[in-house]
């Protein structure tokens, strides 16, 4: 069935328009009907399971109830239901349909301080009414974009053909199973967005104004969710500590972070790194024509050099500092280890 016929059936639309929009492994939609806008989604039906698609919805619906007013709404088909199957163009696919949030991307500005705390702001609250929030399908969700399953993401290393970055990345694995593993029963978990890039955020006015795109949504250490939108916000910036102090602020003034979650920042950031040049690796090697996943990759592996300049000692210092916590290690101890990790890195 194609997609106008389609949502006359299930919606009853009659004067309506559909226009594609870019996915990155399902087929959105950009739907207005009178004057109205939605995007449908279909995902084929062998490509995820229909409990994680409930799972967003009913996120989506927790979240509403909550009052907040930023974030998609699912809309039921005329049965009723959230989720249904269809033939779309000869695939069984699973097809929900969400409000459209309106805003620009912030891909798409100028990026200021301001725009970054607002960010922290708004994420924080996000998190915060989401402490409240459980769902067994996400519980049970374990995959390599949630950075406490992050081994999963070895089997792609094969993909990296560049010796010397490959063992950069085997660094930070390392790092990640010395560092992070024994504090991992330290940090609390909830579900998290999981994915606050600079493609699923809007911004108005100079301001964060909505997220959308929750198909990353994870039950995981909420620490994550800090690490992931910092990723995103420092991997252009010539000096990335100098951008994570107003993100960090601003969340921690809404939800504070303890101690063991601010020292945990570091190797979470370059986690979500690894987690990202590996599966661009493993996408570029399976469509070497797949030309987001080149310049995403790109980005990436430039902070992760930088990253190892900075090292966990100077960085978790600077995050210690702002949100008002004494310095952990000395200034002799971070400098000769940032020295070190200069020379690592050329």
């Amino acid at each position: 069935m194609v997609i106008a016929k389609l949502l006359k059936t299930a919606f009853g639309f009659k004067n309506h328009s559909v226009r594609p929009l870019d996915g990155y492994d399902n087929k959105n939609y950009l739907v207005e009907n009178e004057g109205q806008k939605f995007v449908f989604k279909t995902y084929p039906k062998t490509a995820i399971e229909k409990s994680l698609l409930e799972a967003e919805n009913d996120t989506l619906l927790f979240l509403k109830k909550k009052g907040v007013e930023a974030v998609p709404e699912p809309l039921p088909f005329s049965d009723g239901s959230l989720v249904k199957l269809f033939e779309v163009d000869g695939n069984r696919s699973w097809c929900r349909m969400l409000t459209f949030v309106e805003g620009n991307f912030m891909g798409d500005v100028a990026v200021n301080e301001n725009m970054v705390a607002s960010l922290g702001s708004f994420l924080a609250k996000l998190n915060k009414q989401l402490l409240d929030y459980d769902h067994i399908a996400l519980r049970a969700r374990q995959w390599q974009w949630d950075l406490q399953y992050l081994h999963l993401n070895k089997k792609y290393l094969v993909a990296i053909s560049d010796p010397r970055k490959r063992n950069l990345v085997c660094h930070f694995f390392q790092q990640y199973e010395r560092q992070m593993l024994p504090l991992l029963p330290k940090l609390r978990k909830s579900v998290i967005h999981n994915d606050a890039n600079e493609w699923n955020i809007l911004v108005k006015n100079g301001s964060v104004s909505a997220l959308i795109d929750f198909g990353d949504l994870a039950h995981s250490h909420l620490i994550n969710e800090v690490a992931i939108a910092l990723t995103y916000i420092c991997y252009d910036k010539e000096d990335p500590l100098t951008w994570a102090k107003p993100f960090l602020k601003a969340y921690h003034k809404t939800l504070p972070l303890t101690e063991e979650e601010i020292g945990s920042i570091y190797y979470l950031i370059a986690s979500r790194l690894c987690t990202s040049v590996c599966n661009s690796a493993h996408a570029a090697r399976a469509n070497p024509d797949n030309e987001y996943a080149s310049i995403s990759e790109k980005k990436a592996w430039s902070l992760m050099y930088k990253w190892l300049r900075i090292g966990p000692q100077k960085a978790e210092n600077c995050f210690r500092e702002v949100l008002g916590f004494p310095k952990k290690y000395g200034d002799t101890v971070t400098n000769a280890l940032a020295h070190r990790n200069k020379h690592l890195s050329k």
